[in-house]
């Protein structure tokens, strides 16, 4: 009698914390976000966010969700006409709002980042900064290379556009968000942070993304500065560049970019970006890593295949 008393405990303690678990992935989903805490009560103090890598995909989104929700917006990128016309476009659609254009290659990080994002941001009170830039459409013809095929030029590039453009960029702009805080530094990651093959320097930067944001939070704290720090981590999205069509599991990138921006104030350091996204990544989290590595490398052969298929067509 005392050992079925015991495990029916047991049981009970077991479903106790499933449900205290489920119920507890559910919040994160269903409470309001907290991002109209950065946005200026004062008339006279309008509040900016920025939003790297703002010329398409995830990024064109949050530059919409953030103009949308009274935000005005720095829109970034490396094409000033493609920038101009997006301009253009949230003018018309969100009239009250104001954006700016600022240029600025990722892939070519020198000395001169610091004054050419300074002097564009100037003086504006900037509360958001959404790190978003990032890829691997910059490697031609096929982003799926074996580590030791890398050129020189082509791995720096991968790691100045999903790393080092993001490390600097926060600190040249975290004096500006630490004046007008409370204000909030957005990471955006995905699930590549697993450790995939044939992507190797890219899987390693949006891990990168992810600890460089957890020690940013740690500091802030430590120095007591009301700068919350948010990582989000991206599964599939659908995208020019990657081409995958829209559908329950595969949001699009202005849905990613909303989603993302609801998750604001959950309490975590880093949190999947969207309800979908998360489901699928409830198997994460029972199944070994390796098991997760090897479905995940069955999927990019035949995805480096195709990809390599079309390019040797195209020639």
């Amino acid at each position: 009698m005392q050992l079925h008393t015991f495990f029916t405990s047991v049981g009970v303690a077991v479903s106790g914390l499933a449900l205290a678990r489920l119920l507890q992935e559910a919040f994160v989903f269903v409470r309001p976000s907290s991002l109209p805490r950065y946005l200026s009560r004062e008339e006279q103090s309008e509040s900016w966010a920025f939003v790297s890598g703002a010329s398409d995909g995830i990024g064109l989104g949050f530059a919409h969700e953030l103009c949308r929700r009274g935000f005005n917006v720095f829109l970034h990128g490396r094409n000033r006409e493609k920038l101009a016309r997006i301009q253009d476009e949230l003018r018309a659609l969100y009239p009250s709002r104001k954006t700016e254009v600022v240029v600025y290659d990722a892939s070519q990080i020198t000395e001169d980042m610091d004054e050419a994002i300074l002097s564009a941001v100037g003086e504006k009170r900037l509360t958001v900064l959404v790190n978003n830039v990032g890829g691997m459409a910059m490697i031609k013809p096929s982003p799926y290379l074996k580590l030791h095929d890398f050129s020189f030029s082509e791995m720096q590039t991968v790691l100045d556009v999903n790393a080092n453009f993001t490390a600097h960029l926060t600190r040249i702009l975290l004096p500006r968000l630490m004046k007008s805080q409370p204000a909030l530094v957005m990471n955006i990651s995905s699930i590549a942070k697993l450790g995939f093959p044939w992507l190797v320097p890219y899987s390693a930067t949006k891990a990168f993304v992810l600890a460089f944001g957890d020690a940013l939070s740690a500091e802030m704290r430590a120095d007591q500065h009301d700068v919350d720090v948010l990582g989000v981590i991206v599964g599939s999205v659908s995208t020019a560049g990657l081409q995958v069509a829209e559908s329950l599991f595969v949001p699009s990138a202005r849905a990613m970019a909303s989603a993302a921006l609801d998750r604001v104030g959950c309490g975590r350091l880093a949190v999947w970006g969207h309800w979908a996204h998360r489901v699928r990544g409830l198997a994460l989290d029972v199944i070994p890593h390796k098991a997760i590595q090897k479905a995940a490398t069955k999927e990019l052969c035949k995805l480096r295949q195709d990809v390599l298929g079309q390019a040797q067509k195209s020639q």
